[in-house]
């Protein structure tokens, strides 16, 4: 991956801060991150590992068209092309059976997850097919509710399963131009967003005890396959969900 430019969207914590840290540690990689929060605590912490990476911070809300055409054009005007793409800013929404799930919620889970992934693809691949064809790898963070039910929270699976149709829709209409578009799926994973939904405690032990390998993942074992997926070692697959919950899909 070395010279290439990546752009990680909900880069200020969790999962998406991990793949920055992950990304500081190749060699001559360039990372552009973006967020409705400012990503300079990430920003300071990929310095720590690798003083010379650079980067660029943008501020962007992804579920309007102008600021994620405008993230776009930054990336290209700092770095002269882009590369490489993990969508995976999103939110939990909130818990509540359908009956009681606030419908103002629910189209802002559409708009931010369903709706700001596909902007986000929308205005890569218009660029990356502007470059002319390369190695071009787009990765969506989907989640295992995007293949199983999630119970009290029937917002976050519904837009989890349409990241995958996007998913494939994408693979399939830009393959050509070997621009390749994958999901991961995490399963529970120890960040911010768990805990909004499952405090520490009795909760967070249930869950583990229905996982084969009995633990939640840390974010940096959601961040290798998102790597793998970027690099050109996974240069044959595309249009793929690649699950990592421990085992927990298959119990």
């Amino acid at each position: 991956m070395e010279g290439k430019t990546i752009l990680v969207t909900g880069a200020s914590r969790g999962i998406g801060r991990e793949i920055c840290l992950q990304l500081a540690s190749l060699k001559n990689v360039n990372v552009a991150l973006a967020d409705v929060n400012v990503c300079e605590e990430t920003i300071n912490l990929m310095k720590e590992i690798n003083p010379s990476v650079e980067t660029l911070s943008i501020v962007c809300d992804i579920s309007k068209s102008d600021q994620v055409e405008d993230m776009v054009n930054r990336v290209v005007v700092k770095f002269g092309r882009l590369d490489g793409a993990v969508n995976n800013a999103g939110i939990l929404g909130q818990m509540a059976r359908i009956g009681e799930y606030d419908e103002s919620m629910f189209s802002k889970m559409m708009d931010i997850n369903i709706k700001g992934t596909w902007l986000c693809i929308k205005y890569q691949v218009k660029q990356m097919e502007k470059q002319g064809k390369g190695d071009y790898s787009i990765v969506n963070i989907s989640s295992i509710a995007g293949v199983l039910s999630f119970p009290y929270n029937s917002g976050y699976s519904a837009v989890k399963h349409a990241i995958l149709g996007i998913t494939k829709s994408a693979a399939a209409e830009y393959g050509a131009l070997n621009i390749r578009c994958n999901a991961v799926l995490p399963g529970a994973s120890e960040t911010a967003m768990l805990r909004e939904y499952l405090p520490p405690g009795e909760a967070t032990a249930q869950l583990e005890g229905h996982v084969p390998l009995k633990r939640v993942s840390h974010p940096s074992e959601i961040a290798k396959p998102v790597l793998f997926l970027l690099s050109p070692e996974s240069s044959y697959i595309t249009g793929q969900s690649l699950i990592a919950d421990g085992g927990l899909t298959i119990v």
